[in-house]
C-alpha cells in the first residue's frame, strides 16, 4: 500500500484499509510520505481499532501546527539583513515534537509489525530519501515538515522536508521493495474557483505542478510493468484545508468509496497474481 502526500485528506486511507479488512486482504508492505506516513505508521504498528486511529489522527493534526511565529515571519522579510535559518519555519514546533516523542516513545522501524518505508526530500539537493531504519520519530517528523510552515528535520546530517514535494506518490520505492500488486492511493490538489487575489495564484500554480508531477510519475511506473500499480484517487468535491477537521468523517468515507470501485480488478489480481501480471505486461 502505497499512501501519497495530501495533508489532511490523507486520512482517507482510514477509510480504504476498512474495506480492505472487510474483504480479508493482508497488506504486506508500506510506502508513505507527508501525512500518508501518520496513517502508514499506524498500520506498520499492528493498530486495529480503525476509529482509534482515525481519533489519534486527529489529535496529531490538531498539534501539528502550534502558534505562529511571528520572530521568524520577521526574519524571512528582512532575511537580508538578518540573515537566513535553513532551518526556517512559520511554525513554533516544540509541542508538535514532544508530542511525537511521546507518542511514537522510542519506537524504531525494527519493531513494526509490517514493513514501513518513509519519503522524505533533501532539502539542498532536492532528492528523495527513503527512511526505513532507526528511530520512527526521525522519519516521520521529517517526512512531515512541510516546507514554509514547520522546520526541516536533520537526520544524519542532511536537512529533510516533506517528502511530497519531489515524489507525492512514491510507488518506484514499493517497486524497488518488490511489490508486485501495488494499491496507490494518491490525492489531486483542486483548483482555485477563482483566481481573484495573489495568494489564489500561488495556490493554483503550486496545485498544477503538483497534480501534474503525480500523474506523470503514476504514467511513468504503470507502463514500467514491473508491477500491478491500481490507483485509488478519492474525490473529496471541495477544499479541504489542513484545519478542516470537521471533514474527516467525509474524507473517511470517499476513501472507502474509492477502495470499493477498485475491489473487482484487486479480487481478480488476488485471485491469479501471476497470470493477471503476465497479461498486463503483455
Amino acid at each position: 500500500m502505497v499512501l501519497g502526500a495530501g495533508g489532511l485528506r490523507c486520512v482517507s486511507a482510514f477509510g480504504a484499509l476498512s474495506v480492505l479488512r472487510r474483504e480479508g486482504i493482508e497488506i504486506d508492505m508500506i510506502v508513505a510520505c507527508s501525512g500518508g506516513a501518520a496513517v502508514g505508521y499506524w498500520i506498520a504498528a499492528g493498530g486495529t481499532d480503525i476509529p482509534e486511529g482515525i481519533a489519534r489522527y486527529t489529535v496529531g493534526m490538531e498539534r501539528s501546527f502550534g502558534a505562529f511565529s511571528y520572530r521568524q515571519a520577521v526574519r524571512a522579510v528582512f532575511a537580508r539583513w538578518l540573515g537566513h535559518d535553513p532551518r526556517f519555519g512559520l511554525m513554533k514546533d516544540r509541542s508538535f515534537n514532544a508530542y511525537m516523542a511521546a507518542s511514537l516513545k522510542g519506537v524504531r522501524f525494527e519493531d513494526l509489525k509490517i514493513p514501513l518505508h518513509c519519503v522524505a526530500a533533501d532539502l539542498h539537493l532536492g532528492e528523495q530519501v527513503v527512511l526505513s531504519r532507526g528511530p520512527v520519530l526521525d522519519a516521520m517528523r521529517a517526512s512531515l515538515a512541510i516546507p514554509l510552515l514547520l522546520p526541516p528535520w536533520e537526520v544524519e546530517g542532511r536537512l529533510l522536508v516533506d517528502g511530497g514535494i519531489c515524489n507525492p506518490l512514491p510507488v518506484d520505492v514499493a517497486m524497488r521493495e518488490g511489490a508486485d500488486i501495488i494499491l496507490a492511493m494518491g490525492f489531486e490538489d483542486p483548483l482555485q474557483p477563482a483566481i481573484d487575489s495573489g495568494v489564489a495564484l500561488v495556490r493554483q500554480v503550486l496545485a498544477v505542478s503538483a497534480n501534474h508531477l503525480m500523474r506523470a510519475q503514476f504514467a511513468f511506473h504503470s507502463m514500467a510493468h514491473h508491477a500491478e500499480v491500481i490507483a485509488v484517487i478519492p474525490d473529496f468535491g471541495q477544499q479541504v484545508g489542513l484545519r478542516d477537521l470537521h471533514l474527516i468523517p467525509h474524507l473517511v468515507r470517499q476513501g472507502e468509496l474509492a477502495t470499493e470501485r477498485e475491489m473487482p480488478y484487486l479480487r481478480k489480481l488476488l485471485a491469479a497474481p501471476a497470470q493477471a501480471l503476465t497479461e498486463a505486461s503483455t
